[in-house]
């Protein structure tokens, strides 16, 4: 059975509920969402504000496609949803229409990008902000911001100017990655939430684009990849169509498709489709963090994670069976201990090949630790594997150094430096956990 369900769209205007979640493209990277009793439109280009920005330039921005639907045509909007600031993304051509259609409709908007929000006519009161791993309860959808790099991790003093949001509700996880290529860390940002569609677009890029400052995103082999590495059931593929000079033909797609051999549905979006995607009901994340001995850095991430998610499954486990049997490194335990956490029943384990079918996620500290897990990892294995660091540091390919046969000042920096890392991991599992239907408008879930 498909992950997603399509059948023909018969209007947008009434476009319906269901079970789950559904959706419907508006072109570009715009999509209608019906999830969790709300009506949300993200990234909606609506208009042809562009084209007459741009007329007589060498890029002209001339639709390919026409405008689905007007945006005063979409009524019972419960939100607006912007990634980032590009128009095409941010319209000033189609946000005030929008709006005063839909008077009791808010808007989420990157914390960075606040005082465009605001020119474009979106009253402050109706304004909602958000930054990089940050959670919000929309009224019985939880979203949470992810970062983007388009192509780059742009940063402001008041947040990142690129962002994706997670959207759970209803029994369904949706991702909308925003504009982004890949870079480090992103995958292990969205492996928590077990996500059910990822929204990615394909249209790529090239030094041409770039030179003449048209920013790019994924390539389709990227986002298919991206797709798998995360772990997602399905995939819709948008962000083309529209402009001539920034986009994927959809006939290319398909056969660069056929060359791939993914374990992720994919599909490229197509106009006047609606897709559904029926709820799945998930067991709390389980979590296996894993070391070279078992007894310094994976048994602190243990303590932490296991005081941070009651009800979730958190184990640890070494690369190598030099401590099997035997309690974690004394500074560890001391260290931990100091700051509320004991460690003192952990006993150290050697990882086994069916530890990556019984965990969700198994993160490793080091390149060396990732090298022997992917290794281990059986064909097909069910675990996402990644860095437990690049929770602590966004974009880099963190290393969680090893503190064994340092001083009492190294155990303390590695505590911290996994502390951080693993109270945004629980973070995130908490906010996907929300999805098995506790969210709602009276849970005031936010951080």
């Amino acid at each position: 059975m498909n992950v997603v369900e399509t059948e023909p769209l018969a209007a947008m205007e009434s476009f319906g509920a269901g079970e789950g979640a559904t959706l419907a493209w508006l072109g570009q990277a715009g999509f209608l969402i019906r999830q969790g009793r709300l009506k949300i439109v993200i990234d909606a280009y609506l208009s042809d504000s562009l084209a007459e920005k741009y007329r007589g330039t060498r890029f002209p921005h001339q639709r390919m496609m026409p405008v689905p639907v007007k945006p005063g045509d979409l009524r019972d909007v419960d939100w607006l949803l912007c990634t980032h600031g590009h128009t095409d993304h941010m319209d000033p051509g189609t946000i005030p229409a929008l709006l005063a259609a839909n008077p009791r409709a808010r808007v989420l908007v990157p914390r960075a990008e606040k005082a465009r929000a605001i020119e474009l006519g979106v009253p402050e009161n109706h304004l909602t902000l958000i930054d990089a791993g940050e959670s919000i309860d929309l009224g019985g959808v939880i979203v949470t911001a992810t970062p983007a790099a388009h192509e780059d991790l742009r940063r402001t003093t008041e947040g990142y100017l690129f962002l994706g949001y997670v959207l759970t509700g209803g029994g369904v996880t949706l991702w909308h990655s925003g504009d982004t290529i890949p870079f480090p860390g992103l995958a292990e940002w969205l492996m928590p939430f077990r996500v059910d569609l990822a929204l990615l677009p394909v249209n790529g890029r090239d030094a041409t684009r770039a030179a003449n400052g048209v920013p790019g995103n994924l390539s389709l082999e990227e986002a298919v990849a991206l797709a798998d590495e995360i772990g997602a059931r399905a995939m819709i593929g948008h962000h083309f169509g529209l402009f001539e000079f920034n986009t994927l033909d959809p006939e290319e797609g398909a056969r660069k498709l056929a060359t791939l051999t993914p374990n992720v549905e994919v599909r490229l979006a197509t106009a006047s489709t609606t897709y559904r995607v029926q709820p799945l009901i998930r067991p709390p994340l389980s979590v296996l963090v894993v070391c070279r001995g078992n007894i310094c850095r994976s048994p602190t991430a243990h303590g932490v994670l296991r005081a941070a998610l009651p009800g979730h499954r958190i184990d640890s486990a070494a690369i190598m069976d030099w401590n099997v049997g035997k309690p974690p490194h004394a500074e560890t335990i001391s260290v931990a201990a100091a700051r509320g956490v004991a460690l003192e029943t952990l006993v150290a384990r050697q990882i086994r090949k069916t530890d990556f079918e019984e965990f969700d996620l198994i993160l490793g500290m080091d390149d060396l630790n990732m090298e022997a897990i992917r290794a281990l990892r059986p064909e097909g294995g069910h675990a996402r594997i990644g860095r437990l660091g690049a929770y602590a540091n966004l974009g880099e390919e963190t290393t969680i150094i090893d503190p064994w046969g340092q001083g009492r000042g190294a155990f303390e920096a590695v505590f911290d430096q996994i502390s951080v890392a693993c109270e945004r991991l629980a973070h995130f599992a908490r906010a996907a956990q929300q999805n098995i239907g506790q969210g709602s408008e009276d849970d005031g879930f936010r951080t």
